[in-house]
């Protein structure tokens, strides 16, 4: 990966080409979990800002607006507007995250705690591929969320485990059908990151390792059930999973979302449901968290039963 990657990204000519910044965690000592994805469209001039906060499995705020204005060429706008404030320190290692919004507020370090993870390292196609028509590209990574989160006039002292991701472009990702994010982390030499993507010809692919006794391996299959709630259609009730690395390891867990934060039918360039979440996740008696994000078009695309390669 190289620092510019972190960077800031000319636009294609592409009218939802898009350059977006994800951070989330769940710090389970003071019972707070912040995501927030921001993003912007500079072809259309606008950016949107879809974050919740819950705080003793409390929603405390949500914010799902799509129509801030954001002048295409005032290129560093894209890391400041409505309530948030990005700033990249070190790339690829440290970045400053303060969120203003009255009732909630942070200020926030994230330090890098395992080299960043492409897509293309798994020769995702849409990551590989020369053609702006298709091409596209993603890495997340993980780090430790430290600082100051304040809910109303309380102060709360962060200290957690969590991702971050970073994509730009959008291409062959015009083609998505279905997909199922779990990044889990255990703690710091224990994480299983996992993203299945489903596109409209029906291709399934595989996106992810396992980092573990110091050494990270990519996946090479994964079999996965999905329980989905009888209340709430779109939302899953637990993940049941078992991961295999090039390395002939295997892991099993199960995972669960914590609180949802539901963008769906709001994205101009999408027609699909997208719900964001912090799992927790249980591998034999740990408990983890991290990312556990999944979208769909229709019922019918919602995935049940996985084996994916």
């Amino acid at each position: 990966m190289d620092p510019d990657c972190d960077g800031l990204h000319a636009a294609t000519a592409d009218p939802w080409w898009r350059e977006a910044w994800y951070f989330e965690f769940f710090d389970p000592k003071v019972e707070l979990q912040f995501q927030v994805y921001q993003g912007v469209f500079p072809n259309a001039a606008i950016g949107d800002i879809n974050a919740a906060v819950f705080h003793q499995q409390r929603r405390v705020h949500e914010i799902c607006k799509m129509d801030f204005h954001v002048e295409p060429e005032a290129v560093s706008q894209r890391l400041y507007f409505g309530p948030m404030k990005l700033e990249e320190i070190e790339p690829l290692k440290q970045w400053r995250i303060r969120y203003d919004a009255g009732d909630v507020s942070a200020d926030l370090l994230f330090d890098a705690v395992h080299p960043p993870f492409s897509w293309a390292a798994a020769n995702l196609w849409l990551e590989t591929s020369d053609d702006p028509q298709i091409g596209s590209h993603h890495f997340d990574q993980l780090g430790r969320y430290r600082g100051n989160f304040w809910v109303g006039d309380q102060q709360l002292a962060i200290d957690a485990l969590g991702f971050r991701d970073r994509m730009w472009g959008w291409g062959g990702r015009k083609h998505w059908q279905s997909y199922l994010i779990m990044w889990a982390a255990f703690d710091e030499n224990c994480v299983v990151n996992i993203a299945v993507q489903q596109f409209d010809d029906g291709k399934q692919t595989l996106c992810g390792y396992l980092y573990q006794d110091g050494e990270l391996s990519l996946l090479s299959d994964v079999t996965v059930d999905v329980e989905w709630s009888e209340q709430r259609w779109k939302t899953i009730e637990q993940v049941n999973v078992l991961a295999r690395d090039k390395l002939g390891r295997s892991f099993r867990y199960t995972g669960h979302p914590q609180g949802i934060l539901d963008t769906s039918h709001r994205w101009l360039h999408r027609n699909d449901h997208m719900l964001f979440s912090v799992g927790e996740y249980h591998h034999d008696k740990r408990i983890g968290h991290g990312v556990m994000n999944w979208a769909f078009t229709s019922e019918a695309d919602r995935f049940h039963h996985l084996e994916v390669n």
